[in-house]
């Protein structure tokens, strides 16, 4: 990507009021030296030579020209090839307090391609930000580690006018260069957007500059550096010849990514939902063996967040998208310290906690974004709040989290994410299988679930693993467990996000426990005890995975009946019986629903019936107030609320971002199943449980027993119980074989 003596050798040195070069022994060295230097804005400690950074700009502030010797004088030409030089290589600068580096296209930036200032409302020159330094620095190691970039950004920190700068760079002083600017929309890069700049620069370059550049063709989204001349009777080009091309993927991905690149810019990265398409068919033109010979730079801030996630799996998944990584404690709000690309918070150059050196002040601008926020959350809706907060995140879990008012409870939802995250709930990870003899056996796994949502469609190891939070009970009646299955019809996918999910909740249960002559009585709430996500190439392995699953637990099955492989294997099992009938679905029976549906067992998933009852059901589920602690004052201590049933973190992740157009096929398989336990607690009341201890056990045996005035068993699962079991004249399992 660069050249070994064009980057380290003869680099132009401001040494304390001096100037002289400095020369690395290799590209090693140099890299070195760079990463020595990258830190984080607040702790450049910019002094007083930093107003040595831009002088050239500043000069040209003042005076309206940048070399007053004349036109192709010695002096004209040692100025401009010196600032050529700076511009190609970059300048370190050396004061008795520290050393920096101004990488090339910041130093060109800085001093010769003037922008529109939002701070005084005028085109001039940027002023130094360390925020800036730091992102120019950043791809400056990308690229000598043969890496590429990602940035996720706030707003308003000039990274459109910045990474026109770099085109600009390359244009007029590389031969034959390879340059490439696209986007998600034509806008987003023509002469509304970015290409603007490019306009303004290259008009800038040719009026106050000795670099004159001609282009041909010179139109919007395509430039080639060259002017055609005469040479006798015949013609020809004159030129360094690259080309600056744009190109937007409103209709493909693909549009224009062939043919060798030196530099691709992805404007608004956060607003490309394709983005990941364009990458992967833009690497090859990037490499040439197993050589990086190009940089993809992707930067954005988040716009919605369906059209996202490709940036934010660069940002957060940075080697195995041969992203330049970088250690941060910006993860989240705790301080989490881990590996990302490269996050620019709202708290780095924030005006006015800046000093007049272009440090930033991040303590004060933190400590007003904290005042800020506050105000905010008084002040907006719950969903404007959000958005706003995304636009100016402290940390990347801001920038990415869900801003759309959701359905569920999204303060219950993300308490119980940290009480995940903490590993309150323990699991393992279990294989089931059958032995010589036919008999089911468990056995922990080292596979792994899927974590990824929406999983990409062409992953090609979906079969994740069966996640257990409890293991069955000795001898579990049937009714102990019920199961539900949202299935699929296909066996090998790279085509779908659809995947076969399976959730296995243990009942509600009244339980008794009696100690002594005493006897209290309460419910213990239903529960999920494990779950299953994944699909096989094979769709007859996806089957018995199922199949083992429920029959394990003894779980009466609810089951989509939209595709119905599952239920016929079931059948041709002779397994029907964990099958719930479509008779026995009450919450079918309640809307009416399903009435053409010949299909015996299971329910027929529409839109209609998913989105308006069954969510419902589980929404309520969360939001339900299941215990109560108080002091001896009645004041309330803490609430337990039914969200902390659910300790899977892919279903929280699925409620968290649930929307119109989204797959959730955990969240479905779980509401038919909360429904349909819902209503059979209803209907049939709860199953009952006695705990005794040895004295109540003596009285039970004792003749005494009879002699109280009142059995102490009297009122059990009868005065407490809400639905007494008296209240059906059948079985509700009477059709079960």
């Amino acid at each position: 990507m660069i050249s070994n003596t064009e980057i380290y050798q003869e680099i132009p040195t401001w040494d304390n009021g001096v100037w002289t070069t400095t020369t690395f022994d290799s590209r090693e060295d140099f890299t070195a030296f760079v990463r020595d230097l990258f830190k984080e804005p607040g702790q450049y400690k910019f002094d007083k030579t930093s107003l040595e950074f831009n002088k050239e700009a500043i000069k040209f502030k003042n005076t309206g020209v940048y070399c007053i010797s004349a036109f192709k004088s010695k002096d004209f030409i040692k100025y401009w090839d010196g600032e050529k030089a700076k511009c190609r290589k970059g300048v370190i600068y050396k004061s008795k307090k520290g050393s920096w580096y101004i990488a090339r296209d910041y130093y060109m930036w800085l001093n010769f391609l003037p922008i529109f200032n939002k701070e005084i409302q005028q085109f001039g020159f940027a002023d130094i930000r360390d925020a800036q330094y730091h992102m120019a620095l950043y791809e400056m190691l990308a690229e000598l580690n043969y890496k590429h970039v990602a940035i996720l950004k706030k707003r308003q920190i000039a990274s459109s006018y910045y990474h026109m700068a770099k085109l600009i760079n390359q244009q007029w002083f590389e031969s034959g260069v390879t340059l490439k600017v696209g986007a998600s929309l034509k806008d987003y890069i023509n002469e509304k957007g970015s290409w603007k700049f490019l306009d303004e620069y290259a008009a800038f370059l040719n009026e106050y500059t000795a670099w004159y550049r001609p282009m041909n063709p010179n139109k919007i989204m395509m430039w080639q550096q060259k002017i055609e001349v005469r040479k006798g009777n015949r013609k020809t080009e004159k030129g360094l010849k690259g080309t600056i091309q744009g190109m937007s993927f409103e209709k493909d991905p693909t549009n224009g990514v062939g043919g060798p690149v030196k530099y691709f810019f992805h404007e608004e990265a956060g607003i490309a939902p394709k983005m990941d398409k364009t990458y992967e068919y833009m690497r090859p033109a990037m490499r040439s063996g197993l050589t990086t010979t190009g940089l993809f730079i992707a930067a954005g801030s988040v716009g919605d967040l369906s059209q996202c996630n490709p940036l934010k799996d660069m940002i957060q998944n940075p080697s195995s998208k041969d992203i330049y990584a970088v250690e941060t404690d910006l993860i989240d709000d705790k301080g989490t310290t881990g590996m990302s690309g490269l996050f620019i918070p709202e708290q780095w150059s924030m005006p006015p906690h800046i000093d007049k050196y272009g440090n930033s002040n991040v303590k004060e601008a933190v400590k007003a974004l904290e005042k800020q926020f506050e105000d905010w959350k008084k002040e907006l809706a719950p969903e404007d709040y959000q958005l706003r907060i995304s636009q100016h995140p402290r940390n990347i879990k801001e920038a990415f989290d869900h801003r759309s008012v959701s359905v569920f409870p999204t303060h219950l939802l993300a308490a119980q994410q940290q009480r995940i995250d903490d590993k309150i709930y323990g699991y393992e990870f279990i294989d089931l299988y059958e032995d010589e003899k036919g008999v089911l056996q468990a056995k922990k796994s080292n596979k792994q679930p899927i974590k990824d949502f929406p999983i990409k469609k062409k992953t090609e190891n979906k079969e994740g693993v069966l996640v257990v939070w409890e293991r069955p009970i000795d001898d579990p009646g049937f009714g102990a467990y019920y199961a539900s299955i949202d299935p699929v019809s296909e066996g090998k996918t790279t085509t779908s996000e659809s995947l076969c999910s399976i959730y296995v909740m243990k009942n509600s249960v009244e339980v008794t426990k009696v100690t002594g002559i005493e006897a209290e009585t309460y419910i213990e709430p239903s529960k999920i005890v494990a779950t299953w996500c994944g699909r096989f190439d094979d769709i007859n392995k996806t089957h018995q995975r199922l199949e083992h699953i429920i029959e394990w637990y003894n779980a009466w099955t609810v089951i989509e009946n939209n595709i119905s492989l599952f239920i016929n294997y079931m059948i041709h099992r002779k397994k029907q019986k964990y099958l719930v009938p479509k008779n026995q679905i009450m919450f079918l029976k309640d809307l009416g629903a399903n009435k053409n549906v010949f299909q015996e067992y299971g329910w027929k998933n529409t839109g209609t019936l998913f989105k308006a009852h069954l969510l419902s059901y589980t929404i309520e589920y969360t939001k339900e107030e299941i215990d109560v602690e108080t002091k001896e004052d009645g004041t309330i201590v803490r609430k337990t609320y039914g969200i902390e049933r659910i300790p899977d973190p892919m279903l929280i992740k699925e409620m968290r971002e649930y929307a119109d157009g989204v797959n959730v096929d955990r969240l479905v398989s779980f509401a038919a199943l909360v429904a349909f336990m819902r209503i059979q607690e209803s209907n049939r009341g709860y199953r009952k449980r006695t705990i005794m201890d040895d004295t109540a056990k003596k009285l039970q045996k004792s003749e005494n027993l009879y002699k109280l005035k009142s059995s102490p068993f009297k009122h059990i699962g009868n005065k407490y119980n809400k639905f007494k079991s008296n209240s059906f004249k059948r079985s509700p399992f009477k059709n079960i074989k």
